[in-house]
């Protein structure tokens, strides 16, 4: 891994801690630590691009208390009211994201070349030009159904009763459509198909969900962006679907394990922390047992058992009991503690 010396240089400074005082609490944190000299080394210019060692990153982010993505710049600088930026013309932001999100960083960096910070500042054009695109789609297609409606009208002995239930329905549902447009009604809040009888759940499917759906599917390379048909569960309301991205590459860095896959997926392990030897194209076997020795961590942080049931799927005999009997031994340790608590 490589450390930006910019940034430990900013985070040291930020902290108002000297050399002197970050060496002294790398060795508190993480015996032996590091030394003095070897931090003044790292913030030198010229180790821009020089590997550093696992355990220097280790005590480095412990002792500043940050992710090691923080440290490569793949991360922005962590939010504080007592450390004012370096730059005046940037400010902070504070998100929590969800393991597999930040997985999505380090895969969109590794495929593309552009770190975190890079897709946060782009991220309002990103969206503004999804947001806007499914709106002239949903335009279009409100066009191809009137287009087929007035064509139907025209249909020689079409019968006239159901020509009026046809009308009163085309009526509430284009009127509402295009109204919910002009609105920028992206999820489709403002529909209402309420004389079909039943409201519009926008939690369930919505017009932005089908139409990043749609651009999924037309890709020609499947792998890359996998966009679930599933039940919505991302983001505030529901309004966002799953996700997967890269899915060939994560498989392929996992050696086709799945407990090394669902390492990186559940956080227990970041790309950036994997030894730079174990990313050669001959080392998939190290680099998946690398990542299944982080397996205790997730189930121990697995208190309901859903991770290690889950994992279980995937395997088979010894594995797959083993992994069970932990799952039930999580639960019963989360029964026991929650009964605790109750008396």
């Amino acid at each position: 891994m490589k450390i930006d010396p910019d940034r430990l240089r900013s985070l040291r400074k930020k902290q108002k801690l000297s050399l002197v005082k970050l060496a002294k609490k790398t060795k508190r944190v993480n015996p032996p630590g590091i030394t003095e000299k070897t931090i003044q080394r790292l913030e030198a210019t010229s180790q821009q691009n020089t590997t550093v060692r696992e355990h220097t990153i280790e005590s480095l982010v412990k002792a500043l208390s940050v992710e090691p993505g923080v440290l490569t710049g793949d991360l922005p600088l962590p939010e504080s009211d007592d450390m004012p930026a370096d730059n005046p013309d940037r400010v902070q932001i504070g998100a929590q994201v969800a393991p597999k999100t930040r997985l999505a960083y380090d895969l969109i960096k590794r495929r593309y070349g552009v770190n975190a910070t890079e897709i946060i500042n782009m991220a309002p054009l990103f969206f503004v030009l999804l947001a806007e695109g499914s709106l002239a789609w949903r335009r279009e297609k409100l066009k191809e159904v009137e287009e087929a409606y007035d064509h139907l009208m025209q249909i020689d002995g079409f019968w006239s009763g159901g020509s009026a239930y046809l009308q009163h329905g085309m009526d509430e549902g284009a009127g509402g459509e295009e109204e919910s447009i002009d609105k920028a009604d992206l999820f489709g809040e403002h529909l209402d198909d309420s004389f079909m009888g039943k409201p519009f759940d926008s939690s369930k499917n919505n017009p932005f969900t089908y139409y990043l759906r749609k651009l999924a599917e037309e890709l020609t390379i499947p792998t890359i962006v996998d966009v679930d048909s599933g039940v919505l569960s991302i983001a505030s309301d529901f309004k966002f679907p799953h996700y997967d991205i890269c899915n060939e590459e994560i498989d392929h860095i996992a050696n086709g394990s799945p407990i090394a896959r669902i390492c990186l997926e559940t956080g227990c392990a970041r790309l950036s922390e994997i030894p730079e030897q174990l990313m050669a194209e001959d080392a998939g076997e190290e680099r998946a047992k690398w990542l299944e020795e982080k397996l205790p961590d997730i189930l121990e942080r697995d208190k309901e058992g859903v991770i290690a049931e889950f994992i279980a799927t995937s395997l088979q005999g010894d594995e797959k009991r083993n992994i069970l009997l932990k799952a039930d031994s999580q639960k019963t340790n989360s029964e026991t503690d929650q009964g605790g608590d109750d008396q």
